[in-house]
């Protein structure tokens, strides 16, 4: 988990990352990987829309929607994450409610940074997007017969839509989880322009009660914040890389 820090929590996030390792050389060691990546790089939510991400309506919240971390491999996979937090994505079912669900469709906006923190004159980057890696980061608390469904639906610039789901069966209690939609074959897509671009994806969480009686809640981690337990958010990571733009 990462820092609980109040900056964090605002309504329009802008998060940006120094990468680790070299760039577009082999690490040190004998057998490190060859990393593609540009100096730096920012993501910015530009806007929500949806039940599960209120935040242009609501004020004096400690935990809003927002970025929260970045990651990557070091298998030599070379995938990305960046992290985003939603307070307000959670859902449950009990002995009234055999269905529950929610959803927020996010737009962010990716920029390439220079060591200077400006987009550079020349980009030389572009970033791809990929499922079959999408991450979740939530709490459960599940009887046996409760289901879960994350669906994660993501628009490319030509119209399409691609498409990642994560499914859980109850019974399963965590204070918290992370969980990756399952492997398959490797979906990339580029954004069409090098050095920023726009990206658009919709999160859907579903928990049904597939039996009578069974009870079942999803959310994220519940924190003390000025002796109020506040929701810090299911937090979702976007997977990527990068390609070398060509002249």
């Amino acid at each position: 988990m990462s820092s609980l820090l109040p900056t964090l929590a605002v309504l329009l996030g802008v998060t940006a990352a120094l990468p680790s390792g070299s760039i577009d050389a082999r690490d040190s060691s004998a057998d490190g990987p060859v990393r593609i990546l540009p100096y730096n790089w920012q993501f910015n939510i530009t806007a929500l829309s949806g039940p599960g991400c209120p935040d242009f309506s609501t004020t004096g919240e400690p935990f809003t929607t927002r970025p929260t971390f970045g990651s990557n491999t070091v298998d030599g996979s070379e995938i990305y994450y960046w992290h985003f937090a939603y307070p307000h994505l959670r859902a449950a079912v009990g002995a009234d409610k055999r269905e529950d669900s929610v959803w927020c469709e996010t737009t962010l906006q990716y920029t390439e940074l220079d060591e200077h923190g400006q987009p550079p004159a020349v980009p030389g980057y572009r970033l791809k997007l990929h499922t079959n890696a999408t991450e979740m980061i939530a709490a459960y608390d599940l009887d046996e017969g409760v289901e879960v469904n994350w669906k994660f639906t993501f628009e490319t610039a030509d119209g399409k839509q691609i498409v990642d789901e994560i499914s859980i069966q109850g019974p399963r209690f965590s204070t918290e989880d992370t969980d990756y939609s399952p492997e398959k074959k490797l979906v990339q897509w580029a954004l069409p322009g090098c050095g920023t671009g726009t990206i658009k994806y919709r999160t859907e969480l579903t928990v049904r009660a597939k039996k009578d009686g069974a009870k079942g809640s999803v959310s994220s981690e519940q924190v003390n914040y000025q002796g109020k337990l506040e929701y810090y958010g299911a937090q979702q990571g976007v997977s990527y890389d990068w390609e070398k733009c060509t002249a």
